[in-house]
């Protein structure tokens, strides 16, 4: 594995001055060298098992599992922030009350989400029905 300071010596050039000197491109491609090879690392430490098996058997394959996660998540995230911005508007009169729903309309699709009262009596998001 190269460390920080090799893969970015391998991007450098030498500038009219006889100075070293770094492209923003050559920049940008050291630091996706470097997230990339992080990736994998990580990957191999923190690699999962089924049984006595890994859940996956290279690191492309993994990454295809990641990215069909992070398809489903943004949506599920914009859902609960937009709700979250929103929820002064639905409170319920009953301070006894411990759960409450509300509905909204966003992305052209109707939401509705639950939220539940803590142990501190704040709101917290419960989930989308």
């Amino acid at each position: 594995m190269k460390s920080k300071e090799e893969i970015l010596n391998s991007y450098y050039t030498q500038g009219a001055d006889g100075m070293p000197q770094i492209t923003a491109d050559g920049l940008s491609q050291a630091m996706e060298e470097y997230r990339l090879q992080a990736e994998e690392a990580a990957f191999k430490a923190a690699r999962e098992l089924k049984g006595d098996q890994p859940a996956f058997a290279t690191f492309a394959d993994y990454k295809v599992t990641l990215q069909a996660k992070e398809a489903q998540q943004p949506k599920q995230d914009t859902i609960r922030l937009m709700a979250d911005s929103i929820i002064e508007q639905f409170l319920p009169d009953d301070p006894n009350q411990l759960t409450f729903e509300f509905s909204f309309k966003a992305e052209g699709e109707n939401h509705t989400v639950r939220y539940n009262r803590n142990a501190a009596g704040q709101w917290e998001y419960a989930g989308k029905r």
